[in-house]
């Protein structure tokens, strides 16, 4: 075999080996696919709610840092019960304190989970079956743990502890 026919034959070896190399990685491919259906199931936590549920202002101030702002509010939701709504980061979450403890949350800026049965589990709960569906537009669940409404809507949350004065 001459010099010339030595290097051809070594450098067609090579390019077989690097296609065969280049090829799909099925064991990486199935690691990549598990660890994606696992980051689809365990959603980012958007609040765990049981860390403020029926919490005063400064157990809330523990969970979610200083309060931005406070304001009295005397119509609805509390027209019979003197209520306070409070802000944190900035406005991110505007929380309503009735009697002194939580009794309704608005989260803004959420991602529109209104197509996703398990939306509920981003607050750290599980309720099951949604109450109501209409996809797109809100998704809600009624009476879990406590809580008398939880609705998602397109780009915010609204949880309702107990009913409106």
């Amino acid at each position: 075999m001459t010099t010339q026919n030595s290097i051809f034959a070594l450098f067609f070896s090579a390019a077989i080996v690097m296609i065969g190399c280049s090829g799909p990685n099925t064991e990486t491919e199935t690691n990549s696919e598990a660890v994606q259906k696992a980051s689809t199931k365990e959603k980012n936590l958007i609040l765990d709610f049981n860390t403020i549920k029926g919490k005063t202002l400064t157990e809330v101030e523990k969970v979610l840092g200083k309060a931005e702002n406070i304001v009295k509010v005397k119509g609805y939701p509390c027209k019979n019960t003197g209520c306070q709504k409070v802000f944190f980061k900035n406005g991110v979450y505007e929380i309503f304190f009735k009697l002194n403890k939580v009794d309704r949350v608005i989260i803004n800026k959420t991602p529109n989970l209104t197509n996703d049965d398990n939306a509920i589990t981003t607050l750290g709960l599980t309720g099951g079956e949604p109450s109501f569906k209409n996809p797109g537009i809100v998704i809600r669940w009624q009476s879990v743990d406590n809580i008398k409404e939880i609705d998602f809507f397109t780009d915010y949350i609204l949880i309702q502890v107990t009913n409106p004065d």
